[in-house]
């Protein structure tokens, strides 16, 4: 087994060494993947958690991996430029999603240079920096498209998005709804005018989640509108009731 380290943007992972397949995941640039077996340009292995926690086991092109490097911050930001030069108007060589991890050093006031170029120290974070409020965080994608199998700056997925928020909040989290169902925090009893809930509950369904932003809101990542939007819990229980069923579940993370 080796460690390797996502070098791109993204790395999307496939249940099979086939393009034509839809992705399960994506990796974020510094992410870590246990490379167990090498096959005509892609690596068969286990995606590794932030918190060092394997979760994910599938294919990846080989190319989108480099040699691991141990990381010192992370992107802060949605999105992250990284420039060839430390200068705002030199061009862009890439651009990193929110939660992608960074081996960085200090070049000056401004900027910090990793291997590939530049970011401004607005878009970077100490490793160690957390935000209790995933809320928040998963505020930051509204709007973003819906994509499935997406965690990255250029679309996600209902479970991507919480896996990506409560990371951000120092937390561990699984990436598949289900397991995040039961994994997470703990049970809130499930009322029929759903009274009891505050922000950052998670909403259960079955194969989808939302975060509550308040008592009534939620946040999520989902194909009816495309995007990660927010509407009132009322108007989506109804709604996804006819096509998947009722709430199964609610979470809670006591902070």
């Amino acid at each position: 087994m080796t460690l390797m380290r996502c070098i791109s943007p993204s790395a999307d992972l496939r249940a099979a060494p086939d393009l034509s397949i839809s992705i399960e995941d994506q990796l974020l640039f510094g992410q870590n993947f246990e490379v167990l077996k090498t096959q005509d340009g892609w690596h068969q292995g286990r995606a590794i958690g932030v918190w060092g926690e394997p979760y994910y086991e599938g294919w990846v092109e080989a190319m989108h991996f480099g040699e691991d490097v141990a990381p010192t911050h992370k992107v802060s930001s949605l999105r992250a430029p990284v420039f060839t030069r430390a200068d705002i108007k030199s061009p862009v060589m890439m651009t990193l999603s929110l939660g992608s991890r960074l081996a960085a050093k200090t070049h000056d006031d401004e900027f910090y240079s990793i291997e590939q170029g530049y970011i401004h120290v607005n878009h970077v974070g100490a490793l160690s920096e957390s935000s209790g409020d995933y809320a928040a965080i998963a505020e930051q994608y509204l709007l973003l498209p819906y994509i499935w199998g997406g965690k990255s700056a250029d679309g996600v997925d209902c479970s991507g998005l919480v896996q990506n928020a409560i990371w951000a909040a120092g937390y561990s989290c699984p990436r598949d709804s289900g397991p995040q169902s039961r994994e997470i925090g703990e049970a809130v009893p499930i009322t029929d005018e759903f009274d009891n809930l505050m922000r950052g509950d998670l909403v259960f369904w079955p194969g989808h989640v939302a975060i509550m932003i308040d008592g009534s809101w939620i946040i999520h990542a989902n194909a009816h509108h495309m995007m990660t939007q927010i509407e009132p819990l009322a108007v989506a229980v109804e709604r996804i009731k006819k096509s998947a069923g009722d709430v199964t579940s609610i979470r809670r993370i006591m902070l």
